[in-house]
């Protein structure tokens, strides 16, 4: 067994050194200037967020008073300056609720489609959907509504979907589509907790189908018993009409073969 003196083993780490040095230096000039850079670009971004937060805390304070415009301001620069916060989707619910609490259905309905195509995977973005369908329907736009209230199952909103697109197809008068609907937002315990008319839309769309199926089976029955009723000279005389119709069409046909053949 030898053994390397302490030269060549300095020897062979020079080598292996001139080989991998450079490489290691390298990959570690990486990490460290990638984690540095996370580093960097966490606490930028921890940053960001309290600076949003610290100003949506003023919108939360306006809220408490009467004042409309101060709370639109506040709300309006929150949106400008961090508009891929969180905060700016709630500034911009704000913004849409003062709009309809002014009747401007239009302005809310434009805050509600920044939410929807700036954010669309936010956890929020649904009920945004669901708002903006409800607005649609006040502007007689139901068809437009929709498409809008088509949610995730997992979404936590979709009954409240249900609940609206009944109110739109309702409103497009498909009564037993909007029917069914309302039936798959009734099974939820909550809605029905929260929303005590959809009950009474129910009943009312039940009722008018239940009549509308008596009303059709009435329609029938009277049909048949005047089809039974007809005595024999009733059945005769139908029978002689439809005969005299028939030969009146047959006639000018036969009349043309006639002069055919005189020709």
């Amino acid at each position: 067994m030898s053994y390397d003196t302490e030269e060549q083993q300095v020897e062979k780490l020079k080598e292996w050194w001139s080989e991998n040095g450079t490489p290691l230096i390298i990959g570690a000039v990486i990490g460290l200037a990638g984690f540095a850079g996370w580093k960097y670009w966490t606490e930028k971004e921890v940053a960001h967020q309290a600076a949003a937060s610290d100003l949506y805390m003023k919108v939360t304070e306006v809220l408490k008073s009467e004042d409309k415009t101060g709370l639109a301001e506040s709300a309006k620069a929150v949106k400008s300056q961090y508009p891929k916060t969180s905060y700016a989707i709630l500034s911009s619910f704000q913004l849409a609720k003062l709009a309809v609490d002014a009747n401007e259905l239009s302005k809310a309905a434009a805050e509600l489609t920044w939410i929807i195509d700036n954010h669309p995977d936010n956890e929020l973005t649904p009920v945004a959907k669901i708002r903006l369908a409800r607005i649609f329907i006040q502007q007689d736009k139901a068809a437009d509504a929709l498409p809008l209230v088509k949610v995730d199952k997992e979404s936590g909103y979709s009954a409240l979907a249900s609940l609206v697109e009944g109110d739109a197809l309702l409103a497009l008068d498909k009564k037993d589509q909007a029917l069914a609907a309302y039936k798959i937002a009734m099974a939820d315990v909550d809605m029905v907790a929260k929303h005590p008319s959809l009950q009474f839309k129910i009943d009312q769309l039940s009722a008018s189908e239940g009549i509308s199926i008596a009303s059709s089976s009435i329609t029938s029955e009277k049909e048949d018993s005047n089809k039974a009723t007809e005595t024999p000279a009733e059945e005769k005389a139908v029978a002689e009409k439809n005969s005299e119709e028939t030969a009146i069409k047959e006639k000018p046909a036969s009349e043309e073969q006639s002069t055919e053949e005189n020709k």
